[in-house]
């Protein structure tokens, strides 16, 4: 028996089902015009059908948004908005004294009021129309205003607790030369504890980031590190920055060596000096011209990664990925800060494949040298005189007496060049070392480390580059 139908809006119907049909409305089927009738209301029914799924489509979002979009007094931000089947649109809700606008469908203004005038925060309330459908976006917003951080640096010493901080986000490091592209966004790469930070948001040519307070006293800062970023309309990160959260202020604590250097007491990214607890004596790793940290260990004694999360408070691991052509290179570095490059024999264990760099870091301060402001990674000769100044005996370390002030350098291991994996920790009760870097060069391919564990003493020690080692910064 032959079939045929017809195609109905992308949907074939065959003549026995119309005639089924057209038996229950009671039309004569060799009717050719009820016919033609009962395919207009077929037709109807399934353009019925796909306008309900479009409706059901609509949409609104903020893109890029912060969880709270702070201002300063007058400010004006911009935020990306996407909207998808809408009719119309509007701003439905605005807090008083604040301005808001939709000079597009795709971007939202709001202008916080001057000082003393209006609500201090609130909600713009954007919504969108389709025939009785409307669904809404909401944007949180407070006036706090921000502390503008002028040095460029690729880490900051930060110490105030709710506080909210701006710095350059245009430019690289330690210089003025541009990122070489345009931030659309930013936000929390990595945190050492949830909520370490409160919103985090472009502000024109500066990202700002907002403090958060200690639980137990809120006159100090939630102790930790985070790293944040800027990235472009790709999501590709265009620069980031360490922030060190700790109350710690080495203007005022500071040790000078016999050579006349003034080195900090403490590690880069560490909480402590040691002499309360030796874990948080433990500071961030580094391979050696990399400006970005890599995280410590879970404890003093374990070789498994510390916790670390992201601007949504979920975990998010630092993953060792093999050095090759396309991933050894100062551009992926960039773009992946939580990847630990591993040296291959090929690229003779540095983290560069090919374009090895004995510039990254140098006596004077460069773009990548990961210390704060004012500060630099030290040059080798600062432990010359360290064997002569040991004080006591090895204590998961070393204690050096200078000028009768006494510093602390735990022996917290290394990441190995090879695997990336944190080693040389005391897990089985036999392995205490120390790796600090230096900002010198052996070679094409090495750097200059000081290590030590409890019985040798080596100031000069070459070692491959995509090594994990710590970093303690001295005065520039």
């Amino acid at each position: 028996m032959l079939s045929f139908g017809w195609e109905i809006k992308g949907i074939l119907v065959t003549l026995p089902e119309i005639l089924k049909i057209m038996q229950k409305m009671k039309i004569f089927r060799h009717s050719f015009i009820a016919l033609c009738a009962m395919l207009a209301t077929v037709a109807i029914v399934f353009t019925s059908c796909e306008n309900d799924d479009e409706d059901n489509q609509l949409r609104v979002e903020l893109k890029n948004a912060p969880s709270i979009a702070q201002f300063d007094y007058g400010q004006t931000h911009s935020f990306e908005v996407s909207m998808k089947k809408e009719h119309s649109y509007e701003i439905e809700e605005v807090p008083e004294g604040w301005k808001a606008e939709l000079p597009s469908k795709t971007l939202l203004k709001v202008t916080a009021p001057a000082k003393g005038v209006g609500e201090t925060s609130g909600v713009v309330k954007i919504s969108v129309h389709r025939k009785e459908r409307t669904v809404s976006a909401q944007l949180k917003v407070e006036i706090m205003p921000a502390t503008t951080i002028v040095q460029n640096a690729n880490s900051y010493i930060i110490s105030q607790p709710n506080t909210r901080y701006k710095i350059k986000a245009t430019v690289k490091g330690n210089s003025s030369q541009s990122i070489g592209g345009t931030p659309i966004s930013a936000e929390v790469v990595w945190q050492t504890s949830k909520n370490l930070l409160g919103p985090v948001m472009l502000d024109g040519d500066h990202v700002s980031f907002t403090t958060t307070a200690d639980a137990n006293d809120d006159t100090k800062i939630n102790e930790g590190n985070a790293l944040i970023a800027v990235k472009d309309a790709n999501e590709t990160i265009l620069w980031s920055w360490h922030l060190w959260l700790t109350d710690y202020n080495p203007e005022e604590d500071n040790i000078t060596y016999p050579d006349g250097s003034v080195m900090m007491d403490r590690n880069l990214g560490a909480m402590s000096d040691g002499s309360d607890d030796l874990y948080r004596a433990y500071g961030l790793f580094y391979q050696w011209g990399r400006k970005d940290p890599l995280i410590m260990s879970a404890n003093a004694t374990s070789t498994s990664n510390a916790s670390t999360y992201n601007n949504l408070n979920n975990n998010i691991g630092f993953s060792p990925v093999e050095c090759d052509e396309e991933i050894g290179t100062l551009e992926y570095a960039i773009k992946c800060p939580t990847r630990i490059i591993k040296g291959v024999e090929a690229s003779g264990y540095d983290w560069l494949y090919k374009a090895h760099d004995a510039s990254l870091w140098a006596a004077n301060k460069t773009m990548y040298d990961p210390c704060p402001a004012g500060w630099k990674v030290p040059d080798s000769k600062v432990w010359n005189s360290v064997q002569e100044s040991t004080d006591g005996e090895f204590e998961s370390g070393w204690y050096f007496n200078f000028g009768g002030t006494t510093t602390f350098y735990p022996a917290a291991g290394r990441r190995s060049f090879s695997k990336g994996v944190l080693t040389n920790t005391n897990h089985d009760g036999t392995l205490w070392t120390g790796y600090y870097w230096s900002a010198n060069s052996t070679s094409n391919d090495k750097s200059v480390g000081f290590y030590f564990n409890r019985d040798t003493f080596d100031t000069t020690q070459a070692n491959y580059r995509a090594g994990g080692f710590q970093v303690r910064c001295v005065k520039e």
